[in-house]
Protein backbone atom coordinates (compact mmCIF):
# COMPACT_ATOMS: atom_id res chain seq x y z
CA UNK A 1 0.00 0.00 0.00
CA UNK A 2 2.49 2.29 0.52
CA UNK A 3 3.20 2.76 -3.07
CA UNK A 4 0.15 4.55 -3.19
CA UNK A 5 2.14 7.75 -2.70
CA UNK A 6 5.13 9.54 -4.04
CA UNK A 7 8.10 9.91 -1.63
CA UNK A 8 7.55 14.06 -1.21
CA UNK A 9 3.61 13.63 -0.60
CA UNK A 10 4.59 10.90 2.25
CA UNK A 11 7.07 12.88 3.90
CA UNK A 12 4.18 15.68 3.80
CA UNK A 13 1.83 13.88 5.93
CA UNK A 14 5.14 12.79 8.47
CA UNK A 15 5.82 16.56 8.75
CA UNK A 16 1.95 17.87 9.00
CA UNK A 17 1.82 16.88 12.85
CA UNK A 18 4.96 19.21 13.46
CA UNK A 19 4.27 21.43 10.91
CA UNK A 20 0.17 22.22 12.61
CA UNK A 21 2.16 22.01 15.94
CA UNK A 22 4.58 24.94 15.31
CA UNK A 23 3.16 27.13 12.82
CA UNK A 24 0.11 27.31 15.72
CA UNK A 25 2.57 27.44 18.88
CA UNK A 26 3.44 30.59 17.06
CA UNK A 27 0.43 32.35 16.27
CA UNK A 28 -0.50 31.88 19.39
CA UNK A 29 2.05 34.47 20.36
CA UNK A 30 -0.15 37.20 18.23
CA UNK A 31 -3.76 35.65 19.67
CA UNK A 32 -4.20 38.47 22.19
CA UNK A 33 -3.22 41.01 19.78
CA UNK A 34 -5.34 40.07 17.30
CA UNK A 35 -8.17 39.87 19.79
CA UNK A 36 -8.47 35.58 18.97
CA UNK A 37 -9.06 34.78 22.68
CA UNK A 38 -12.38 32.79 24.16
CA UNK A 39 -12.79 34.40 27.53
CA UNK A 40 -14.79 32.16 29.69
CA UNK A 41 -18.40 32.81 30.04
CA UNK A 42 -21.64 30.72 31.52
CA UNK A 43 -22.21 28.33 29.33
CA UNK A 44 -18.53 27.26 28.58
CA UNK A 45 -16.87 24.51 30.03
CA UNK A 46 -13.26 26.05 30.41
CA UNK A 47 -12.38 28.59 33.06
CA UNK A 48 -9.45 30.27 31.37
CA UNK A 49 -8.86 32.41 28.36
CA UNK A 50 -7.60 30.51 25.72
CA UNK A 51 -6.33 31.34 21.98
CA UNK A 52 -8.95 30.85 19.21
CA UNK A 53 -5.63 30.47 16.31
CA UNK A 54 -6.26 26.50 16.44
CA UNK A 55 -8.16 26.64 12.89
CA UNK A 56 -5.78 29.09 11.88
CA UNK A 57 -2.99 26.82 11.72
CA UNK A 58 -4.46 24.03 10.29
CA UNK A 59 -5.44 25.79 7.17
CA UNK A 60 -1.76 27.81 7.03
CA UNK A 61 -0.53 24.43 7.18
CA UNK A 62 -2.56 22.47 4.74
CA UNK A 63 -2.33 25.14 2.27
CA UNK A 64 1.88 25.67 2.82
CA UNK A 65 2.45 21.34 2.56
CA UNK A 66 0.18 21.31 0.05
CA UNK A 67 2.33 23.87 -2.36
CA UNK A 68 5.53 22.34 -1.53
CA UNK A 69 4.40 18.78 -2.87
CA UNK A 70 3.12 20.41 -5.92
CA UNK A 71 -0.52 20.35 -5.71
CA UNK A 72 -3.26 23.10 -6.25
CA UNK A 73 -4.52 23.42 -3.21
CA UNK A 74 -7.11 20.45 -2.97
CA UNK A 75 -6.92 19.81 -6.94
CA UNK A 76 -9.31 23.05 -7.00
CA UNK A 77 -8.89 26.68 -7.30
CA UNK A 78 -12.50 26.91 -6.47
CA UNK A 79 -12.54 25.05 -3.07
CA UNK A 80 -9.56 26.72 -2.53
CA UNK A 81 -10.75 30.32 -3.01
CA UNK A 82 -14.05 29.00 -0.04
CA UNK A 83 -11.26 27.88 2.41
CA UNK A 84 -9.93 31.44 2.21
CA UNK A 85 -13.12 32.66 2.25
CA UNK A 86 -14.64 30.34 4.86
CA UNK A 87 -11.26 30.87 6.69
CA UNK A 88 -11.62 34.88 6.70
CA UNK A 89 -14.79 34.67 8.17
CA UNK A 90 -14.50 32.36 10.94
CA UNK A 91 -11.43 34.49 11.82
CA UNK A 92 -13.53 37.47 12.11
CA UNK A 93 -16.40 35.78 13.68
CA UNK A 94 -13.49 34.69 16.29
CA UNK A 95 -12.45 37.95 16.91
CA UNK A 96 -15.53 39.63 16.90
CA UNK A 97 -18.83 37.20 17.38
CA UNK A 98 -20.68 37.61 14.38
CA UNK A 99 -24.40 37.00 13.98
CA UNK A 100 -25.63 33.51 12.88
CA UNK A 101 -27.12 34.88 9.98
CA UNK A 102 -24.19 36.40 8.89
CA UNK A 103 -22.06 33.11 9.16
CA UNK A 104 -24.86 31.54 7.30
CA UNK A 105 -24.11 33.93 4.32
CA UNK A 106 -20.73 33.42 3.93
CA UNK A 107 -21.06 30.11 4.33
CA UNK A 108 -23.50 29.66 1.71
CA UNK A 109 -21.24 32.10 -0.79
CA UNK A 110 -18.42 29.61 0.11
CA UNK A 111 -20.39 26.92 -0.81
CA UNK A 112 -21.92 28.00 -3.86
CA UNK A 113 -18.15 28.89 -4.90
CA UNK A 114 -17.80 25.20 -5.15
CA UNK A 115 -20.75 23.96 -6.73
CA UNK A 116 -19.96 27.17 -9.31
CA UNK A 117 -16.24 25.83 -10.14
CA UNK A 118 -16.13 21.80 -9.51
CA UNK A 119 -18.19 18.77 -10.44
CA UNK A 120 -18.06 17.74 -6.93
CA UNK A 121 -22.23 17.92 -6.11
CA UNK A 122 -24.45 15.32 -4.83
CA UNK A 123 -25.92 14.22 -7.58
CA UNK A 124 -28.52 11.20 -5.94
CA UNK A 125 -29.54 10.01 -2.52
CA UNK A 126 -29.02 6.19 -3.22
CA UNK A 127 -31.83 3.48 -2.83
CA UNK A 128 -33.17 4.84 0.66
CA UNK A 129 -36.77 3.99 0.07
CA UNK A 130 -36.36 0.65 -1.43
CA UNK A 131 -38.39 2.03 -4.77
CA UNK A 132 -34.49 2.46 -6.46
CA UNK A 133 -32.30 5.17 -6.92
CA UNK A 134 -33.30 8.79 -5.65
CA UNK A 135 -31.61 10.61 -8.61
CA UNK A 136 -31.74 14.86 -7.48
CA UNK A 137 -31.66 16.03 -11.29
CA UNK A 138 -32.25 19.51 -10.73
CA UNK A 139 -32.19 19.72 -6.96
CA UNK A 140 -28.52 18.62 -7.17
CA UNK A 141 -27.18 21.78 -6.27
CA UNK A 142 -29.43 22.75 -3.63
CA UNK A 143 -28.70 19.28 -2.04
CA UNK A 144 -24.97 19.98 -2.40
CA UNK A 145 -25.43 23.22 -0.64
CA UNK A 146 -27.51 22.06 2.16
CA UNK A 147 -24.77 19.01 2.94
CA UNK A 148 -22.12 21.55 2.87
CA UNK A 149 -23.39 24.05 5.43
CA UNK A 150 -24.84 20.99 7.45
CA UNK A 151 -21.42 19.52 7.90
CA UNK A 152 -19.75 22.78 8.38
CA UNK A 153 -22.63 23.37 11.44
CA UNK A 154 -22.36 20.11 12.82
CA UNK A 155 -18.29 20.07 13.33
CA UNK A 156 -18.95 23.47 14.57
CA UNK A 157 -21.82 22.91 17.27
CA UNK A 158 -19.94 19.54 18.66
CA UNK A 159 -16.74 21.94 19.22
CA UNK A 160 -17.49 22.08 23.42
CA UNK A 161 -15.09 20.31 24.89
CA UNK A 162 -11.18 19.73 24.94
CA UNK A 163 -10.40 17.72 22.02
CA UNK A 164 -13.82 16.94 21.20
CA UNK A 165 -14.36 18.67 17.96
CA UNK A 166 -10.76 17.42 17.05
CA UNK A 167 -10.68 13.56 17.61
CA UNK A 168 -14.28 12.86 16.24
CA UNK A 169 -12.96 14.83 13.11
CA UNK A 170 -9.88 12.72 12.67
CA UNK A 171 -11.82 9.47 13.29
CA UNK A 172 -13.78 10.18 9.87
CA UNK A 173 -11.20 11.17 8.27
CA UNK A 174 -9.14 8.08 9.12
CA UNK A 175 -12.22 5.99 8.06
CA UNK A 176 -12.62 7.96 4.73
CA UNK A 177 -8.47 7.38 4.53
CA UNK A 178 -9.03 3.85 4.53
CA UNK A 179 -11.89 4.02 1.92
CA UNK A 180 -9.82 5.99 -0.40
CA UNK A 181 -6.31 3.13 0.15
CA UNK A 182 -8.83 0.23 -0.62
CA UNK A 183 -10.11 1.95 -3.75
CA UNK A 184 -6.63 2.91 -5.07
CA UNK A 185 -7.20 6.56 -4.94
CA UNK A 186 -4.18 7.81 -4.40
CA UNK A 187 -4.36 11.41 -4.69
CA UNK A 188 -7.70 11.66 -2.23
CA UNK A 189 -5.77 9.16 0.42
CA UNK A 190 -2.86 11.93 0.19
CA UNK A 191 -5.02 14.55 0.71
CA UNK A 192 -7.18 12.64 3.75
CA UNK A 193 -4.10 11.70 5.88
CA UNK A 194 -2.50 14.66 5.28
CA UNK A 195 -5.43 16.70 6.57
CA UNK A 196 -5.50 13.51 9.55
CA UNK A 197 -1.74 14.73 10.25
CA UNK A 198 -2.72 18.49 10.43
CA UNK A 199 -5.82 17.94 13.00
CA UNK A 200 -2.87 15.47 14.98
CA UNK A 201 -0.79 18.32 15.13
CA UNK A 202 -3.57 20.17 16.38
CA UNK A 203 -4.96 17.77 19.20
CA UNK A 204 -1.17 17.60 20.83
CA UNK A 205 -2.12 21.61 21.88
CA UNK A 206 -5.65 20.90 22.63
CA UNK A 207 -6.53 17.83 24.16
CA UNK A 208 -5.54 17.22 27.90
CA UNK A 209 -2.88 15.06 28.12
CA UNK A 210 -1.21 13.87 32.04
CA UNK A 211 0.32 16.69 33.39
CA UNK A 212 -1.61 19.41 31.53
CA UNK A 213 -5.13 19.96 32.61
CA UNK A 214 -6.19 22.58 29.91
CA UNK A 215 -6.16 22.97 26.37
CA UNK A 216 -3.34 25.51 25.28
CA UNK A 217 -5.61 26.02 22.24
CA UNK A 218 -8.97 26.04 20.59
CA UNK A 219 -9.98 25.43 16.82
CA UNK A 220 -12.63 28.17 16.77
CA UNK A 221 -15.49 28.46 14.61
CA UNK A 222 -12.48 28.88 11.67
CA UNK A 223 -11.58 25.36 12.68
CA UNK A 224 -14.84 24.45 12.49
CA UNK A 225 -15.80 25.57 9.70
CA UNK A 226 -12.95 24.80 7.84
CA UNK A 227 -12.62 21.22 8.84
CA UNK A 228 -17.03 20.77 8.10
CA UNK A 229 -16.05 21.91 5.16
CA UNK A 230 -13.47 19.61 3.86
CA UNK A 231 -15.34 16.71 5.52
CA UNK A 232 -18.33 17.60 3.40
CA UNK A 233 -16.05 18.22 0.30
CA UNK A 234 -14.31 14.13 0.76
CA UNK A 235 -18.26 13.21 1.82
CA UNK A 236 -19.62 14.25 -1.20
CA UNK A 237 -16.17 13.25 -3.43
CA UNK A 238 -16.70 9.49 -2.15
CA UNK A 239 -20.51 9.25 -2.00
CA UNK A 240 -22.25 11.95 -4.42
CA UNK A 241 -22.49 10.45 -7.80
CA UNK A 242 -23.62 6.78 -9.06
CA UNK A 243 -20.35 4.77 -9.80
CA UNK A 244 -18.74 6.42 -6.25
CA UNK A 245 -16.40 4.94 -3.78
CA UNK A 246 -19.89 4.02 -1.37
CA UNK A 247 -23.36 4.95 -1.00
CA UNK A 248 -24.25 8.10 0.51
CA UNK A 249 -26.18 6.37 3.47
CA UNK A 250 -22.67 5.11 4.49
CA UNK A 251 -20.98 8.51 4.05
CA UNK A 252 -23.63 9.89 7.05
CA UNK A 253 -22.81 6.64 9.13
CA UNK A 254 -19.43 7.77 8.78
CA UNK A 255 -20.21 11.67 9.93
CA UNK A 256 -23.10 10.11 12.13
CA UNK A 257 -22.18 11.25 15.84
CA UNK A 258 -21.73 15.09 14.55
CA UNK A 259 -24.60 14.85 12.46
CA UNK A 260 -26.73 13.45 15.01
CA UNK A 261 -25.85 15.96 17.95
CA UNK A 262 -26.62 19.08 15.78
CA UNK A 263 -30.00 17.79 14.49
CA UNK A 264 -31.19 16.40 17.88
CA UNK A 265 -29.94 19.94 19.64
CA UNK A 266 -31.97 21.93 16.93
CA UNK A 267 -35.16 19.98 17.14
CA UNK A 268 -34.90 20.07 20.83
CA UNK A 269 -34.72 24.34 20.46
CA UNK A 270 -37.07 24.67 17.85
CA UNK A 271 -39.83 21.90 19.98
CA UNK A 272 -38.97 24.53 23.02
CA UNK A 273 -39.39 27.76 20.95
CA UNK A 274 -35.91 28.54 21.26
CA UNK A 275 -33.68 29.42 18.11
CA UNK A 276 -31.82 26.59 16.64
CA UNK A 277 -28.62 27.92 16.88
CA UNK A 278 -29.64 29.21 20.72
CA UNK A 279 -26.04 28.24 22.40
CA UNK A 280 -27.05 25.98 25.51
CA UNK A 281 -25.78 22.90 27.34
CA UNK A 282 -28.29 20.64 25.81
CA UNK A 283 -25.48 18.07 23.87
CA UNK A 284 -24.47 15.05 24.77
CA UNK A 285 -20.76 15.89 25.75
CA UNK A 286 -22.57 18.17 28.28
CA UNK A 287 -25.11 15.72 29.89
CA UNK A 288 -22.26 13.30 29.86
CA UNK A 289 -20.33 15.88 31.76
CA UNK A 290 -22.86 15.91 34.38
CA UNK A 291 -23.44 12.29 34.66
CA UNK A 292 -19.76 12.77 36.27
CA UNK A 293 -17.52 11.69 33.44
CA UNK A 294 -14.36 14.00 33.19
CA UNK A 295 -13.22 15.32 29.79
CA UNK A 296 -11.17 12.98 28.70
CA UNK A 297 -13.79 10.12 29.37
CA UNK A 298 -16.36 12.26 27.53
CA UNK A 299 -14.39 12.99 24.53
CA UNK A 300 -12.87 8.77 24.40
CA UNK A 301 -16.88 7.85 24.96
CA UNK A 302 -18.31 10.05 21.20
CA UNK A 303 -15.12 9.34 19.26
CA UNK A 304 -15.67 5.83 20.21
CA UNK A 305 -19.41 6.20 19.21
CA UNK A 306 -18.48 7.86 16.08
CA UNK A 307 -15.65 5.19 15.21
CA UNK A 308 -18.50 2.32 16.20
CA UNK A 309 -20.99 3.90 13.65
CA UNK A 310 -18.10 4.52 10.79
CA UNK A 311 -17.43 0.79 10.80
CA UNK A 312 -20.97 -0.25 11.30
CA UNK A 313 -21.76 1.68 8.02
CA UNK A 314 -18.66 0.43 6.13
CA UNK A 315 -19.28 -3.15 7.30
CA UNK A 316 -23.34 -2.76 6.36
CA UNK A 317 -22.53 -1.61 2.60
CA UNK A 318 -19.40 -4.41 2.85
CA UNK A 319 -22.00 -6.95 3.57
CA UNK A 320 -24.85 -6.00 0.86
CA UNK A 321 -26.99 -4.06 4.01
CA UNK A 322 -30.09 -2.66 1.82
CA UNK A 323 -29.49 0.87 2.11
CA UNK A 324 -33.23 1.42 2.74
CA UNK A 325 -32.54 -0.53 5.99
CA UNK A 326 -29.46 1.50 7.11
CA UNK A 327 -31.50 4.44 6.35
CA UNK A 328 -33.82 3.38 8.88
CA UNK A 329 -31.38 2.58 11.52
CA UNK A 330 -30.27 5.45 11.24
CA UNK A 331 -33.53 7.09 11.80
CA UNK A 332 -34.10 4.95 14.75
CA UNK A 333 -30.47 5.85 16.54
CA UNK A 334 -31.33 10.06 15.58
CA UNK A 335 -35.02 8.93 17.42
CA UNK A 336 -33.07 7.41 20.60
CA UNK A 337 -30.45 10.38 20.52
CA UNK A 338 -33.27 12.84 20.64
CA UNK A 339 -34.96 11.00 23.50
CA UNK A 340 -31.78 10.52 25.55
CA UNK A 341 -31.32 14.51 25.17
CA UNK A 342 -34.54 15.07 26.13
CA UNK A 343 -34.58 12.91 29.41
CA UNK A 344 -30.41 13.94 30.23
CA UNK A 345 -31.23 12.39 34.06
CA UNK A 346 -32.63 9.19 32.82
CA UNK A 347 -29.98 8.77 29.81
CA UNK A 348 -27.17 9.87 32.83
CA UNK A 349 -28.45 6.83 34.95
CA UNK A 350 -28.11 4.35 31.96
CA UNK A 351 -24.81 5.27 31.05
CA UNK A 352 -23.61 5.58 34.83
CA UNK A 353 -24.67 2.40 34.36
CA UNK A 354 -23.32 0.93 31.43
CA UNK A 355 -19.99 2.65 31.59
CA UNK A 356 -19.05 4.06 35.56
CA UNK A 357 -17.25 6.93 35.35
CA UNK A 358 -13.56 6.24 36.42
CA UNK A 359 -11.83 8.51 39.33
CA UNK A 360 -9.24 10.70 37.73
CA UNK A 361 -7.51 13.26 39.58
CA UNK A 362 -7.96 16.77 38.30
CA UNK A 363 -4.39 17.72 39.18
CA UNK A 364 -2.92 15.56 36.29
CA UNK A 365 -4.47 16.80 33.77
CA UNK A 366 -6.56 13.29 32.62
CA UNK A 367 -9.70 15.26 34.60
Amino acid sequence: MLDFMAGREWLAVVLAPVVALFLTAGLMIFASRWGLIDHPGHRKVHDHPTPLVGGLGMVLTLVTLQAIVGHVPFQSWSLFSALLLVTAIGVADDAHELSHRAKFVAQAVGVAVIVSGTSVWVTHMGDLVGLGTVKLGKWSILVTMISFIGVMNAINMIDGLDGLSGSISLVSVLLMAYLAMTKSAPGLLFELLLLAGVIVGFLSLNIRLRGRSKALVFMGDTGGMVIGMLLAWYSVKLAGSQGSVIQPITAVWILAVPLLDMGSVMLLRLHQRKSPFHADQQHMHHVLLKAGYSVNQVVAIMAGLSLLCGVIGIVAERNGVPEVAMFATFLGLWSAYVVGLKNPKELQAITRRLFPPQATRSSSGVA
